[in-house]
């Protein structure tokens, strides 16, 4: 039975201190494997994603599906506070889709057994583009949060496989 491909991203996030009570920061992206290993390069250091990028695969191992599986590594630069992703002031992620409409083609998974990843479950089933907003919060300031927005862009399964 074929199974879902899977991109590894480890996530630095940047936090920056503006004011007493003030956060900030940004991110940077870097897929560091996938499964298949010859699915291709299909994040960039902003987090987008385009799977219009991945590789042909055997859909007798393979359905089309993705899991996005985001480790958040420690912040190398900036303030240093632990910044882990959202679960308390809101989820780790959400998405938008940017016409309106729904996104139940995608599903976001937690665990607090493994709170330095996230998943997010892309069935790839389209050609739209959607934005994924991943959410980390400051347990030392009362769980602060903060959220980025790159995006995701489908490719539909009938092409460019």
């Amino acid at each position: 039975m074929p199974v879902n491909r899977t991109v590894n991203v480890s996530v630095v996030f940047n936090c920056v201190q503006n004011g007493a009570n003030d956060f900030g920061g940004s991110a940077t992206y870097t897929q560091s494997s996938s499964t298949p290993s010859d699915l291709g390069n299909v994040v960039d250091s902003n987090g987008n994603i385009d799977l219009r990028q991945a590789s042909a695969y055997d859909p007798s191992q393979y359905n089309d599906s993705v899991d996005f599986v985001f480790t958040l590594a420690p912040q190398s630069t900036g303030y240093v506070t632990p910044v882990v992703w959202a679960s308390r002031n809101g989820a780790g992620a959400t998405i938008v889709v940017p016409q309106g409409g729904n996104a139940q083609e995608f599903q976001v998974e937690q665990s607090s057994a493994t709170p330095q990843l996230l998943t997010i479950v892309d069935n790839d089933d389209d050609s739209n583009t959607y934005n994924y907003k991943p959410a980390v919060e400051l347990p030392n300031f009362d769980h602060y949060y903060i959220s980025l927005d790159p995006r995701i862009v489908n490719k539909p399964s009938s092409t460019n496989k």
